[in-house]
């Protein structure tokens, strides 16, 4: 379930990024209005699997980390997510923003599970919003993202995954009133889901245990290669203690991204991210019981307006922690 976490959670970040770097370079070109798009339901096909090496399996005794969820048992999901964000321009220093607080609430369910373990489930977006203002950020920028957060309610879908996490495949069908911003990062993400998810060793494992996840990955137009290292400290009666440690890093590259005016560039000069975490997961129930991750990344881009002839250069530095909980 990491992957629809952070479908949301790309997707508010890079809303909130155009807005805020387009505020830092006080352009004054209008972003496009999206209309309303027929087609709904987008299929997201399972693609090629991260590469799993266990590093370590841990002490004695160890066993298989599977996921066998309990059936017809909705479990709701709240995730908050505190953010940081300085963009500075060549002829502007950084000031970092604060941004509200964000909060999601979703909704899972597990309707089947098959003879070899695959899990069938269905989850929504039933609620998103901001948690109160912050006199640091411009007005502009908080309606952009009170609008960009609000998009993610009413989204839902139907998957299927292995009792390791795996995505096989399965359906993102869009809300009502969705328009082409939403539809493209959701068909940017279903791309690859597989590359997201964050599956279990194969391995038998203990107390200890250490296992690696690597893997290239295509993030809202952004191509990049992740690591994710993963440390089993406590396990019992089914409840596992996990801590975490990621980093990310993207080569130069153009950059398409639906929020950018028309006729506009940005182009990617450097990315690098790294961060850490606690998870407690149980393997009875499909979502973590309690997840805190914090992140901290540098970009720089260059960013060209339709009908300006000057580039802009752009650095950002952005500092975020994610909480989730599950009931």
């Amino acid at each position: 379930m990491k992957k629809i976490l952070l479908l949301a959670l790309l997707f508010l970040t890079s809303e909130s990024a155009i807005e805020l770097s387009s505020t830092s370079s006080r352009a004054e070109n209008p972003v496009l209005v999206q209309q309303p798009v027929p087609d709904k339901s987008i299929p997201a096909n399972p693609s090629k699997s991260p590469q799993i090496q266990l590093l370590n399996p841990g002490a004695e005794p160890r066993q298989p980390l599977r996921l066998k969820p309990k059936l017809d048992v909705k479990k709701t999901t709240t995730m908050a997510v505190k953010m940081e964000m300085g963009v500075s321009t060549a002829d502007r220093t950084m000031n970092v923003n604060k941004v509200p607080t964000m909060v999601l609430t979703i909704d899972t369910k597990a309707t089947k599970i098959d003879a070899n373990g695959d899990i069938h489930y269905d989850f929504s977006y039933a609620n998103a919003d901001i948690a109160g203002d912050d006199p640091n950020l411009p007005t502009t920028a908080l309606d952009a993202m009170r609008s960009a957060i609000k998009k993610m309610v009413g989204l839902k879908g139907s998957f299927i995954m292995d009792s390791r996490g795996a995505n096989k495949g399965g359906d993102f069908i869009l809300p009502e009133g969705a328009d082409n911003n939403l539809k493209q990062m959701v068909q940017n993400m279903s791309k690859s889901l597989q590359q997201l998810a964050s599956p279990l060793p194969a391995e038998a494992v203990g107390k200890g245990a250490k296992w690696r996840i690597s893997f290239p990955s295509n993030v809202s137009g952004m191509n990049l290669n992740q690591t994710a290292t993963y440390e089993l400290m406590d396990l019992q009666d089914g409840v596992a203690t996990l801590k975490t440690t990621v980093e990310q890093q993207a080569n130069p590259q153009n950059l398409t991204l639906p929020q950018l005016p028309a006729g506009s560039t940005m182009a990617l000069k450097s990315f690098a991210s790294q961060g850490q975490g606690e998870v407690i997961m149980r393997l009875d129930q499909l979502m973590p019981v309690r997840s805190v991750v914090s992140i901290n990344s540098n970009s720089e881009m260059t960013l060209k307006i339709a009908g300006n002839p000057e580039e802009l250069t752009m650095k950002t530095k952005l500092s975020m922690e994610m909480t989730l909980y599950s009931k």
